[in-house]
């Protein structure tokens, strides 16, 4: 099952991620109900993993981060045209990300070692844009998002299922922070 742990938007950021889309000149904007901050990407695991998993989740302390918004960003120079909204690391976001992955991995889940760089996916394209597109993509990347500030207060456990219209994202669990 492809699966994932993320924090859900709340309400209070929500309506400003969405305008933030609207300045994007490029690509297909994330849709509300699937805008979210990854903790850790799962992939394809087992129901095994998401049971032992869900387990330890379930009784480990959790806190909860502030959830802070920087600038808009890309990786790689407009990799795949993928356009994010930054959030700004802290102490608490970067120890739940280092629990859940803990976690993940005591539950048989094999999760890559890379640099944790939290940001609110908002836009995607298959491909790189090019011109013009590219030149107004590239005016927004950098500029800061007037997103408001707030505490998570809950995280997720995420099944993702992939149909032509873009991926359907179904909670499968919910776990309280702080």
């Amino acid at each position: 099952m492809r699966s994932f742990v993320a924090l859900p938007m709340e309400e209070v950021a929500v309506a400003r991620l969405i305008e933030a889309q609207a300045d994007l000149p490029f690509g297909k904007p994330v849709p509300e109900e699937n805008l979210h901050l990854t903790l850790a990407y799962l992939g394809e695991v087992s129901e095994t993993v998401l049971e032992t998993l869900h387990d330890l989740l379930g009784s480990a302390r959790l806190p909860a981060p502030e959830i802070t918004f920087g600038a808009l960003g890309t990786f790689a120079e407009m990799e795949r045209g993928l356009v994010f909204a930054e959030v700004h690391p802290n102490e608490a976001l970067t120890a739940l990300h280092a629990k859940v992955a803990q976690c993940a991995r005591q539950a048989g889940a094999d999760l890559p070692r890379r640099r944790f760089r939290p940001h609110v996916t908002l836009m995607r394209a298959n491909r790189q844009p090019v011109g013009p597109a590219r030149d107004r993509l590239a005016a927004v990347i950098g500029q800061p998002c007037a997103i408001p500030s707030y505490t998570a207060r809950r995280m997720c456990l995420y099944q993702s299922t992939l149909t032509p219209h873009g991926a359907v994202h179904e909670v499968l669990a919910d776990y309280p922070l702080g």
